[in-house]
């Protein structure tokens, strides 16, 4: 969600991952990473299921498997 433009990498996500500040950027789901300081809220939904909220009103899916480590940057 960068200008409405969509980026397509041709290196894995975990090897895009490294190279990313941890202070700026984390991972929500297998396929996706998003800018920390663009979350605006965290939010539950059926199922188990959780979804961030950007500032851009775009609305992200979360896999359970990163939401504790979300939550607990977005606190601190």
């Amino acid at each position: 969600h960068e200008g409405g433009r969509t980026h397509v990498m041709r290196i894995s996500m975990k090897a895009l991952e490294a190279q990313l500040d941890p202070a700026r950027f984390a991972r929500i789901h297998r396929s996706t990473i998003v800018n920390i300081a663009r979350v605006s809220k965290v939010c539950s939904h059926i199922n188990g299921e959780y979804f961030l909220s950007l500032d851009c009103g775009a609305r992200l899916k979360m896999s359970r498997t990163y939401r504790d480590r979300i939550e607990d940057i977005l606190a601190g």
